[in-house]
């Protein structure tokens, strides 16, 4: 009993970001153009003149640490920039955010990735150092994957950097095509593109699904084969147990 609460909390703690990305944005399809339009966005952006890109592009470099939704905010970046605009600033602001929560990863070690995970962590850690471009780039492809968390796994595990924001970059790039432009045609009132970007995000959804199924397999027979962790023996002792437990 106890084993399947730990279960549903950790499974609660991974779909809880997916779930309000979800809700965020049904809220601004059920909101629409008349409450929110390009024209309107832009005039509360005046202020701010060249330097809006950059506010955006900033906040969404330390968008983690908010804890809020990256897809809700590439499809306010739609919204605010058009498709191609926003989908080149999410990009940036992708690759920095990646970078930083690599780095605190690194910093906080293993121990709070082994809280959350439990019985998974070391299968995930094991993939994530085999794999780690792979590892990255499945994560962010299918958005049923909490993106972040999985990136902290990788780096906290001794994944290489490169490999793993690269895969984080390459790994987004549908996504967030597909979310800014239904944030632009949302705000421009076109129907019709915001249906294609919807389907496209569930083709997307689906293919993430198909393309990670060998991974999922491989973590989660890797989870039943890791051993339960002993304590370790000094030195010399070993023999002398075994000279002991001889008949």
């Amino acid at each position: 009993m106890a084993s399947v609460r730990n279960g549903l909390k950790t499974w609660l703690r991974i779909l809880a970001p997916m779930v309000v990305s979800i809700g965020g944005l049904v809220m601004l399809r059920l909101l629409g153009p008349d409450f929110i339009d390009q024209r309107t966005i832009r005039e509360l952006l005046l202020p701010l003149g060249d330097y809006a890109p950059l506010a955006y592009v900033a906040f969404l470099a330390v968008r983690p640490l908010t804890l809020l939704p990256g897809q809700v905010l590439t499809a306010v970046g739609g919204m605010m920039f058009g498709t191609l605009a926003a989908t080149l600033y999410s990009l940036t602001g992708s690759f920095l955010s990646a970078t930083l929560l690599y780095f605190v990863a690194r910093k906080l070690g293993t121990r709070p990735m082994q809280r959350l995970c439990g019985s998974k962590y070391p299968a995930i850690a094991k993939a994530a150092r085999r794999h780690d471009f792979q590892f990255a780039f499945l994560a962010c492809l299918n958005p049923l994957c909490p993106t972040d968390i999985m990136l902290i796994a990788g780096a906290a595990s001794g994944a290489r950097f490169w490999p793993s924001v690269l895969g984080v970059v390459l790994g987004t790039i549908p996504g967030t095509f597909l979310t800014a432009q239904f944030g632009s045609g949302l705000a421009q009132g076109r129907t019709v593109m915001t249906a294609v970007s919807a389907v496209g995000m569930v083709v997307s959804l689906v293919l993430g699904v198909i393309f990670g199924r060998r991974f999922y397999k491989e973590v989660n027979e890797a989870s039943v084969e890791v051993p339960t962790p002993e304590a370790e023996a000094p030195r010399g002792l070993p023999a002398a147990k075994e000279a002991l437990t001889t008949p």
